[in-house]
């Protein structure tokens, strides 16, 4: 064996040694962590938010031993509340996450701008998905030249300009669903008549529903919002029509307004359903992180949009009280 192979054969030895020894301190302290997230991951979505993890590893590394990762609680408020808040009331200023290797800041902070444009000219009140909305639009061929339709909102979507709401509505017995763009500028006025929240996020389910919790009048009047306290909720369960269902509903065990979807399944639909589960899903921390936004994010953005209304609030009272002036 000449000199180099056996130079080569001791340099890949020793890589070896040293990557075995690296690998076994990193994988210990790689798994301690991983354990521990993955703990305090189920703990957070089983409603335990002062969770500590106290356990003692029984390894004796004392790089492992090292790592701290206890949550200090004190009796300051949590931030956690107030931003679970902006995010049900101005979904339409937070940033999309279904593709967030793609986001562009500048592109966002230019459609923030135009929102806020618009938001000069257009008064949009406060609504969630179950609310009752009120919606004039500009309408060519309509005598009077708007039209005018009221709904209850089933679904809230997208984000920035592209931000899209859909009403829902039984006239004549025949459903209708109407999806505005918010920031378009044939929109006149948008009225929220009854402020109220859903037990789920999407109402999409009123399709296979009776229509009276569809139906509502076309001149219906507003319901004053109570002051001072937080929107209420209503915990209504409605049932479902007989199958067959524009969806499995089946299915969808995350559903909490809904009766009627543990239907009887032949063995051939219960096989299908189990094909369809996606278990891992739950668990699946990376996939959480990207589809979800950091805190910090959302205050400066929370921030911006305060100094915005803030600011539209003192333009306004400096304008209604030159026109007292006047008068």
């Amino acid at each position: 064996m000449s000199l180099s192979k056996q130079f080569k054969k001791l340099a890949v030895s020793c890589l070896i040694h040293n990557a075995r020894v690296f690998s076994t301190s990193g994988c210990r302290l790689s798994n301690t962590l991983l354990h521990r997230t993955v703990n305090r991951h189920r703990q957070i979505k089983g409603g335990a938010a002062d969770y500590q993890d106290n356990e003692v590893d029984a390894s004796d590394d004392t790089g492992v031993r090292g790592v701290d990762l206890h949550i200090q609680m004190d009796g300051k408020p949590k931030p956690q509340k107030e931003v679970d808040t902006f995010k049900e009331k101005y979904p339409d200023f937070l940033p999309r996450t279904d593709r967030a290797c793609r986001r562009d800041y500048v592109l966002e902070m230019l459609h923030r701008r135009d929102m806020f444009r618009r938001r000069q000219n257009l008064s949009i009140p406060e609504f969630y998905v179950g609310s009752i909305v009120a919606v004039t639009v500009t309408d060519p061929y309509s005598p009077t030249k708007e039209n005018r339709f009221v709904g209850i909102c089933i679904q809230r979507q997208f984000s920035g300009l592209s931000h899209t709401f859909t009403l829902r509505n039984i006239i004549y017995g025949q459903g209708i669903e109407i999806k505005y763009d918010l920031y378009n500028p044939n929109i006149l006025k948008i009225e929220c008549l009854k402020t109220e929240k859903r037990l789920d996020p999407e109402l999409l389910y009123l399709r296979d529903c009776p229509p009276e919790f569809s139906t509502f009048p076309l001149d219906m009047e507003k319901v004053p919002a109570p002051k001072g306290k937080d929107v209420p909720i209503n915990d209504v369960k409605i049932p479902l029509n007989k199958p067959p269902w524009l969806e499995r509903w089946e299915r969808r065990k995350d559903l909490k307004g809904i009766t009627g979807n543990d239907r009887r399944l032949t063995y051939r639909q219960k096989k299908r359903a189990v094909l369809s589960e996606k278990p891992w899903l739950e668990n699946d921390i990376m996939l959480e992180y990207r589809r979800s936004l950091r805190d910090d994010e959302v205050q400066h953005i929370k921030g911006v949009v305060e100094k915005f209304l803030e600011r539209e609030q003192r333009r306004k009272e400096e304008a209604e009280k030159e026109m007292a002036e006047e008068s």
